[in-house]
C-alpha cells in the first residue's frame, strides 16, 4: 500500500480519533490538531506499517503517543507559567458531573492506565488483543485494568449518589 493510499484509508478514522481525544479530556479544537498530528506521524512512520496489522491498531498507537507528547508539552508550559505566576490549564477535564450519570466526568476521574483501557475498549469498541498491542501490555493486564476501571467507576457513581 502506498503512503497516499495509507493516508486515504486512515482518513476513515478521523471521527474515531477525534472522539478518542475528546474522551481523554481534550477540547474539540485541540483534538482536531492532535488528529492532524496523528496523520502527520502516520505519514512519517508509513514505512513501519505492516499490512498484516490492522490500520486502526497502528493509528491508535500513534494517537496515544501524540496525546502523551501533548500532555508533556502542556505540563512543561504549565510549570513555566506557574513559575511566572500565570498558570492556565490547557486541557479541560470536567470538574464535576453535569448530572450524576455523566460518564465522561466519571471516566475522567480514572487513572491514566485505566482511562486508556476504557477509552479503547468501551468507546472505540476495540478487542482486548488490539488494546494489548496499542498499549504494549499483555492481554491479561488489559482485562485486569478493565475490571479495575469498572469497579472504580461503580465507586465513583455510588459516591455521587450518596
Amino acid at each position: 500500500m502506498s503512503g497516499e493510499d495509507l493516508l486515504l484509508e486512515a482518513c476513515r478514522f478521523e471521527k474515531k480519533l477525534l472522539n478518542f481525544f475528546w474522551r481523554q479530556g481534550v477540547e474539540y479544537s485541540e483534538g482536531e490538531d492532535l488528529v492532524q498530528e496523528t496523520f502527520l506521524r502516520l505519514w512519517e512512520y508509513r514505512d513501519r506499517y505492516e499490512q498484516t496489522a490492522k490500520l486502526s491498531t497502528f493509528l491508535f498507537l500513534i494517537a496515544r503517543q501524540v496525546r502523551i507528547d501533548a500532555l508533556r508539552k502542556s505540563e512543561r508550559r504549565v510549570a513555566r507559567e506557574e513559575e511566572w505566576g500565570k498558570a492556565q490549564p490547557t486541557i479541560d477535564t470536567p470538574k464535576s458531573p453535569g448530572d450524576k450519570g455523566d460518564v465522561r466526568w466519571a471516566v475522567s476521574k480514572l487513572s491514566e492506565p485505566l482511562r486508556e483501557v476504557v477509552e479503547l475498549g468501551v468507546f472505540q469498541d476495540l478487542p482486548y488483543a488490539e488494546i494489548s498491542q496499542i498499549l504494549s501490555i499483555p492481554v491479561g493486564t488489559v482485562k485486569s485494568r478493565m475490571s479495575n476501571a469498572l469497579k472504580k467507576l461503580k465507586e465513583i457513581f455510588d459516591d455521587e449518589r450518596s
